[in-house]
């Protein structure tokens, strides 16, 4: 005996069970399968059968959509011919049929997926090419969604993925920089924020610009990891590449700020590199809190001494310059700095350490007792949240990559990678989609 299979897919009344259309989607022969290729259907195949599914269903529901009578006016219609219109899916595209309809009032109905619905590109799709455009380069992204599809389909294209980006991350900020985002969260004594940034490569000869990183949480959801690690449990993370007086970064921050419950009667303790920049960014919400205490991060500091190669003869002076600095003792530290720079013969070096001075003498008011924080178990660096920087710029916009970019093209990436890297996607997202999709009338 030969077997086939069939599939077919029927539109029925509910209440009656009579069937209404019926569709035959696919009939194939049954064999063995000699190689496993042969077991069930190839990824082409199975794609093929779900766009045939896909068509049928749409055909089925977009005939709710033919009015009979005016929304504005309450006459009867008159139809006008059927229109062809484009419909992305997530794995296939379509030309869905629509009616057009009329009224003697003037009303006429959409004629297209994009009139209907303010875009003829499926959310979940918009979705998968922002996240995809926001971990890797568009046109690596391409290929991969492409590759989920067995196809290649031209609304997966770098230029439409980057649209993509663009604008998932325009409503990102729009979003996060609300004046009621954040409101209602649980009020934090304490909070804890580090503020960095990375050089990004732009296009022209030799250029960068700096794009800024802010992470805020709240004390208890540091976890001790081991004796040189710690990981934030929870946290929320924003970042700007914007050229606008660093307006953008200030009004997320704040939000984020919020979010992780600062109020007027919260302490918050600012870790930063000491670049004006940063310590900018944290002044900007010293009238949203009670008190703001700026801690120069012991990270960039031991970074700025290991990056200075010292003779060995002259490594202790060189030790102790750090020792002092360690315990918050600026002023010694400086002392021992200018003795040390005296016997130091190399130029190179000698000024590494003019360098160094001028870092610490221009910090020294952020500059604390690192010793006993650390005793106390209290936070004196954030190398915990420096990965943050590299997670959201390295590791897309910086490194091996070679890809030059605009201000704008990396801000947009980075609103995607900080709410991801913030695990707050599926809400963020729930709010983009219901301010990018309009409802069909």
């Amino acid at each position: 005996m030969e077997r086939g299979i069939r599939f077919i897919a029927q539109s029925y009344d509910i209440e009656t069970g009579d069937v209404l259309e019926e569709w035959l989607l696919r009939d194939d022969h049954i064999s063995k399968a000699c190689r496993l290729k042969e077991l069930g259907y190839l990824h082409s195949e199975q794609i093929d059968l779900l766009k045939r599914i896909q068509d049928f269903k749409i055909k089925q529901q977009m005939e709710l959509y033919t009015s009979t009578t005016c929304p504005e006016c309450g006459l009867k219609t008159r139809r006008l011919g059927v229109f062809s219109s484009q419909f992305h899916a997530v794995l296939t595209d379509h030309k869905v049929p629509i009616q057009r309809v009329s009224c003697t009032c003037g009303w006429v109905s959409a004629t297209s997926i994009e009139g209907l619905y303010g875009t003829a590109i499926h959310p979940d799709l918009l979705e998968k090419q922002a996240i995809q455009g926001g971990k890797e380069s568009y046109e690596q992204s391409s290929k991969s969604l492409n590759a989920n599809s067995a196809m290649k389909r031209a609304v997966n294209g770098h230029s439409q993925i980057s649209r993509a980006v663009k604008r998932v991350g325009e409503k990102l900020v729009e979003i996060k920089s609300s004046v009621d985002y954040g409101k209602g969260s649980k009020v934090a004594e304490t909070l804890l924020v580090s503020i960095d940034g990375g050089h990004i490569k732009a296009r022209g000869d030799n250029r960068s610009f700096e794009a800024m990183v802010a992470t805020a949480y709240r004390p208890e959801e540091l976890e001790y990891v081991d004796k040189n690690h710690n990981a934030i449990k929870e946290k929320t993370i924003v970042a700007s590449a914007k050229d606008d007086n660093q307006e953008t970064i200030k009004a997320l921050f704040k939000n984020a700020c919020r979010v992780q419950g600062m109020t007027s009667t919260t302490e918050v303790i600012c870790l930063a590199d000491g670049a004006e920049n940063c310590w900018s960014i944290a002044h900007s919400i010293e009238h949203d809190c009670k008190k703001i205490t700026f801690i120069l991060d012991w990270f960039h500091i031991s970074m700025k001494f290991k990056n200075i190669a010292i003779p060995d003869e002259h490594s202790a002076l060189y030790a102790k310059v750090k020792w002092h600095l360690w315990h918050g003792k600026t002023v010694t530290s400086l002392i021992r700095l200018e003795q040390l720079k005296k016997l130091i013969e190399d130029k190179s070096t000698l000024t590494k350490l003019n360098k160094l001075a001028t870092y610490i003498s221009n910090n020294k008011e952020e500059v604390i007792n690192y010793g006993a924080r650390k005793r106390e178990g209290l936070v004196y660096t954030s190398n915990f949240a420096e990965s943050t920087v590299n997670t959201l710029i390295n590791e897309r916009q910086k490194g091996k990559q070679k890809m030059l970019w605009s201000r704008d093209g990396a801000h947009h990436v980075l609103q995607i990678r900080a709410s991801i890297a913030s695990n707050t996607w599926n809400n963020d997202w729930n709010k983009i989609e219901q301010t990018l999709y309009k409802q069909a009338a």
